[in-house]
């Protein structure tokens, strides 16, 4: 996974509204393969630290899945004022 290409991707999807911009509610850690990842789109496996976040309630998506490292990504754009 490049860290670039999933800011980007990450980027896109909140200016798109895909991703909701600072909704975070609850997340879980996990190491349960299959799925694609919210924020970078590529696969998750087995073998990768992921999250399962609930956005708050209310919030379209309702919930998501992120690989460790796009969800720091996503944490971390969301502390920057969204750029249109």
């Amino acid at each position: 996974m490049d860290n670039v290409a999933a800011t980007l991707a990450i980027r896109l999807r909140l200016r798109e509204r895909t991703l909701p911009y600072g909704a975070l509610w609850r997340r879980q850690g996990e190491y349960a393969g299959g799925g694609f990842c919210d924020g970078c789109g590529e696969r998750i496996t087995s073998a990768q630290a992921s999250y399962a976040v609930d956005f708050t309630p209310g919030v379209t998506p309702e919930s998501g899945r992120f690989h460790r490292v796009c969800f720091e990504i996503w944490q971390g754009e969301c502390q920057t004022p969204l750029q249109s």
